[in-house]
């Protein structure tokens, strides 16, 4: 009878004990959701004011659409700038020029740049980082943004835009369009073919980063 009755106690406290886990965890849990839905209510929000700029999340290559498409499902104001790219065969016939991505690696993203909203930004499934870092992010103004999709829909930056540049390993450009636009740097593959893409190395913040810009968008120093 006694053994009974404490075994009844004891499993009373632990369904009590477990009931008072599974309440705070969902008191967690429902916390976390809320951190978050302020986080993208700041990322969304107040875009049409003078205070928001375009900055530069920095994505895992690959993802720069899919990551446009969850920032906006979400109200944010965001943006993948695209490009005619490469001529390519397939059994013998000549296919037309896909679109694809003009800035590997990167997504813009206009907002006000809060601590909430840079939270909300980097929360982001394939966000790795903003450029310029989360003290001091690199903003870009609106005109600096038309004039790059002004260009890109020119075909300014497509891939088969002929070029009198060329380059090889070690050479030092200047960028000319986008971004990226004055910045120096150095080549790491060769491109002689005078169209297409090369790659070069450049000091952002401190930082040697390798990118890839088409040929048409850089001058030799």
């Amino acid at each position: 009878m006694v053994a009974g009755t404490v075994a009844k106690m004891m499993t009373s406290s632990m369904e009590a004990e477990l009931g008072e886990r599974s309440l705070r965890k969902l008191e967690r849990d429902d916390a976390v959701r809320r951190m978050r839905r302020d986080e993208q209510g700041a990322l969304a929000s107040d875009t049409e004011s003078d205070t928001a700029c375009w900055y530069v999340a920095v994505v895992h290559p690959g993802h720069e659409q899919e990551t446009e498409a969850a920032l906006k499902a979400i109200g944010a104001e965001a943006l993948v700038p695209m490009r005619r790219g490469k001529r390519r065969k397939r059994r013998g016939k000549l296919l037309p020029p896909q679109d694809e991505v003009l800035m590997t690696g990167y997504v813009l993203v206009r907002f006000v740049s809060t601590a909430k909203a840079l939270r909300g930004l980097l929360r982001q499934e394939h966000v790795t980082a903003i450029l310029g870092g989360w003290e001091t992010p690199y903003a870009l103004k609106a005109d600096a943004i038309a004039a790059l999709l002004r260009k890109a829909d020119n075909g300014a930056f497509d891939y088969e835009r002929q070029s009198d540049v060329l380059v090889v390993a070690g050479d030092r450009v200047t960028v000319e369009d986008g971004i990226f636009a004055g910045q120096v740097g150095t080549v790491v593959t060769p491109n002689t073919t005078g169209k297409g893409d090369v790659v070069i190395e450049v000091d952002l913040f401190g930082r040697m980063t390798p990118m890839v810009v088409p040929l048409a968008s850089i001058s030799k120093v």
